[in-house]
């Protein structure tokens, strides 16, 4: 009785590994995974909030600046000072060597400086705000991509499956086939050759499927890496192509209006020459005076014995409260030459945001022409596919009934499958070309 309860929770616990290393997913799901998960959305997280940290340090230069200090000195060999001998009863002209000081000196103190005015730091907080607005933009940019190549190798792994189905249900095909024509060929009525053809075909569809298989396997490998879970867990895909297609295959899309304002792209290139402007600002800035307030308080003591934890000996304090005007005056010219590149520097980003616009024009009617294209082609090819099917079965009909040769059933057999893997490359090139008008169009 023991042993088959231990068995049944053995088979429980496996079955619960099992389903926790299982993992269903749709097309959306795996999409949102992988931005939550993958390396390439992770990255952009970390340097968009490693710009939020610079931020502070910049603002931090604006408040208070503390620093404490603590020196000790022994004087190996007290310094010597040549005073005039007749302040000891010497002769003039003649010096007297003395040496002044302790052996032991140290002093501990504490600084404070605070920035009053200085308008290169007002314009670097503003700049620093516009670098981490950049890095958003490059971490939407980045999800855009992300969720891209993750649909492309979710299709992919769904084109290898309807392949790899494909190509096993014609293996199955030519077998039925080779078993009626080794009958035919066995009762006299036909010849080997009829035989050694549908083996060959049989041969290459067999080498076909491992190869499919294989595909399949780096595919798999390919997804559970853009989403970023390890690379053999395995993963239930749980949308289809046929799915997939009829969601893409929609007219309206041609008709949908480009969000080329939101567009990570036009965010990253205006971001960019706002940053160029500040830049500009910045360097004008540095030919203004920059004004600063300091507080020094330190104290000093003086022993010719190692006793510096005696309360009883003096300690010498001092302090100062001060400010601090910093007047640029000549720099040969280097501040001028900063402006002059930070000048060309806003040309080149408002040349690129132009670009960037036209940029971003050209590839919706790229991406609409493509699109409108791979409608044509999936609608043609699936009216093909459907002519080939009918071919096939009369032509395995006046086969089985002695009209049709070998030769034309392997011909029929042959194109269907050709017309088969069109079809699905086909339904492949539509959710290809639907991506990219999604991605051209801006839309989530």
């Amino acid at each position: 009785m023991m042993s088959r309860i231990l068995t049944l929770l053995g088979l429980i616990l496996l079955s619960s590994i099992a389903t926790a290393q299982s993992l269903s997913l749709s097309l959306a799901e795996a999409q949102q995974m992988a931005i939550d998960s993958s390396y390439a959305t992770r990255n952009a997280r970390y340097n968009t909030e490693k710009k939020r940290k610079e931020v502070r340090e910049v603002l931090a230069n604006g408040f208070p600046q503390i620093n404490g200090t603590a020196e000790l000195q022994d004087f190996l060999k007290i310094p010597t000072q040549l005073v005039p001998a007749e302040f000891f009863g010497g002769e003039q002209g003649e010096f007297a060597e003395i040496q002044f000081g302790t052996k032991y000196n140290f002093t501990a103190g504490l600084s404070a400086t605070q920035l009053i005015f200085d308008g290169t730091y007002l314009i670097g907080i503003k700049a620093s705000k516009t670098v981490v607005e950049l890095t958003t933009n490059q971490e939407l940019k980045s999800e855009q991509d992300i969720k891209f190549n993750v649909a492309e190798a979710y299709h992919t792994v769904l084109l290898a499956i309807e392949n790899l189905n494909i190509l096993q249900e014609n293996l199955g095909n030519f077998q039925k086939t080779l078993d009626d024509t080794q009958a035919l060929y066995d009762n006299g009525l036909t010849e080997q050759q009829d035989v050694d053809q549908i083996k060959l075909n049989k041969n290459q569809i067999t080498i076909n499927i491992d190869r499919t298989q294989q595909f399949l396997e780096v595919s798999r490998k390919t997804l559970n890496f853009l989403i970023g879970i390890d690379l053999d867990r395995q993963i239930t895909l749980t949308d289809n192509i046929e799915n997939l297609v009829q969601v893409s295959n929609d007219q309206k899309y041609l008709e949908i209006e480009p969000q080329l304002n939101t567009h990570p792209d036009y965010l990253i290139a205006k971001t960019n020459l706002e940053i160029q402007d500040l830049t500009i600002r910045g360097n004008k800035a540095a030919y203004y005076p920059s004004l600063s307030g300091f507080f020094n308080y330190q104290q000093t003591a003086l022993r010719n014995e190692f006793n510096f934890t005696d309360t009883d000996q003096p300690w010498f304090p001092t302090s100062i409260i001060g400010l601090r005007l910093n007047v640029p005056i000549w720099s040969s010219l280097q501040r001028r030459a900063r402006v002059q590149q930070a000048e060309i520097g806003f040309q080149q980003s408002v040349m690129q945001l132009q670009q960037t616009e036209e940029s971003l024009k050209l590839g919706v009617d790229r991406a609409r022409s493509n699109y409108e294209n791979a409608l044509k082609t999936w609608g043609n090819q699936k009216e093909s596919i459907a002519l080939a099917q009918s071919i096939s079965e009369k032509t395995n009909i006046k086969y089985s009934e002695g009209i049709s040769s070998s030769f034309e059933l392997n011909v029929a057999e042959s194109q269907l499958l050709n017309e088969q893997t069109k079809y699905i490359q086909a339904a492949m090139d539509l959710l290809t070309a639907k991506q990219n008008l999604d991605r051209a169009l801006n839309i989530n």
